[in-house]
């Protein structure tokens, strides 16, 4: 059996059902990594980061900080971040997101049909890590097409043209280095250049590695979330109506979404010890893959796992991870998601899709949308 093809690419919550069902665990033909498909399962694996190692998780550019480290080093880098997205740090900032998100609602089109993805998904998440991390506004385009570059979603991209993006992503960042040593301000990149561990200070290529991981936690996953939110909601109008006579159900709304059509698709790790899943023996130094987007609907953790139910009672997906890796962007992804859908359900009332196609972003690990066409609506 194979993973990455363009069928489950285009639809993969069937193929995940099958699984679940029949093989739990499989190995895929084409890269010889495990897939694992079942809520408990992925929960497993993603708490033990003791014998699943996260180095599994480098990329085009190299593994990145955090996401491909373990403990100790995970311990320490962690907590240079984790203060940029505490709830303190995050009310300081959620006027600002307000701002943004009312500025964006108010330029959009009423009556025709507007790509809800440049419009509002992309540009609100890359407004407001820039602003965190001190970046001119005006380098918004840049950071969105560098951030897909690294991701491997950038439209029409070669891996040649990827690896370019990436180099200009790293060049700029280092230039922004001697700068903030020398002239430090509030902003994150700051807090990094000059952050020290045991009397010193990262490496720049460390530096910039934080800046890249950065970028893809303040912008990615809001941006998926958000067009997941919409396609979602504007087939199923009762929904809509319950969130306009209630803004509270808005957060419930967010879970649902992240849950019933999860912007991260799966994990990877590698084996620090041999396991076994359902009689198939894994070896030290293979790869499995956890497929949180299979686990959020396993029907043995969820009732009516395959239907999207707002207000869900008990709804502790997998999506931003689970364990020491859980995503340092999760708070702001919450954050920006619910402020946008207040702010554009307080414009419109009514979302109809567009007559243009949509476009998937291309990718098996990130689930979202490129283009996102609807007509909008005033009262």
């Amino acid at each position: 059996m194979r993973f990455f093809t363009p069928e489950v690419l285009e639809d993969p919550y069937p193929f995940y059902s099958d699984w679940r069902a029949d093989q739990p665990v499989w190995q895929d033909e084409d890269t010889g990594d495990w897939i694992l498909t079942r809520h408990d399962d992925v929960r497993s694996v993603l708490k033990d980061s003791v014998h699943y190692s996260s180095n599994a998780m480098g990329g085009d550019s190299g593994p990145l900080p955090l996401l491909a480290d373990d403990p100790p080093r995970h311990t320490q880098l962690r907590g240079l971040v984790n203060k940029a997205f505490t709830v303190r740090m995050l009310r300081n900032i959620e006027a600002d997101v307000v701002q943004i998100a009312e500025s964006l609602v108010a330029d959009l089109t009423v009556g025709r049909q507007v790509d809800m993805v440049s419009g509002l998904t992309t540009p609100l998440p890359v407004a407001v890590i820039s602003q965190m991390m001190g970046i001119p506004g005006e380098r918004a385009i840049d950071f969105k097409r560098w951030s897909d570059a690294l991701t491997g979603t950038l439209a029409g991209a070669s891996l040649a043209d990827r690896q370019l993006e990436i180099a200009e992503m790293a060049t700029y960042f280092n230039s922004l280095i001697p700068v903030r040593r020398a002239h430090p301000g509030p902003d994150l990149i700051s807090s990094i250049v000059n952050a020290e561990f045991s009397g010193k200070t990262l490496a720049d290529s460390e530096i910039v590695g934080f800046c890249m991981l950065l970028l893809i936690a303040g912008n990615e996953t809001t941006t998926n979330l958000l067009g997941n939110f919409l396609n979602i909601i504007v087939d199923r109008p009762d929904l809509l109506q319950r969130l306009l006579q209630d803004p509270g159900l808005v957060e419930g709304a967010i879970e649902e979404t992240l849950r019933f059509d999860a912007p991260v698709q799966f994990l990877r790790r590698r084996l620090l010890k041999p396991a076994a899943f359902y009689g198939h023996k894994i070896k030290v130094g293979e790869v499995v893959h956890v497929v949180m987007g299979s686990a959020n609907r396993d029907e043995r953790s969820y009732q009516d796992a395959d239907q999207f139910v707002m207000g869900r009672a008990r709804n502790h997906h997998h999506t931003f991870g689970f364990g020491i890796h859980f995503c340092i962007g999760a708070p702001l992804a919450r954050l920006e998601a619910k402020i946008a859908i207040k702010a554009l359900l307080g414009r419109f009332r009514t979302l109809q899709r567009g007559h243009t196609e949509n476009e998937r972003v291309p990718s098996h690990l990130l689930r979202g949308f490129h283009h996102l066409y609807m007509t909008l609506a005033e009262p």
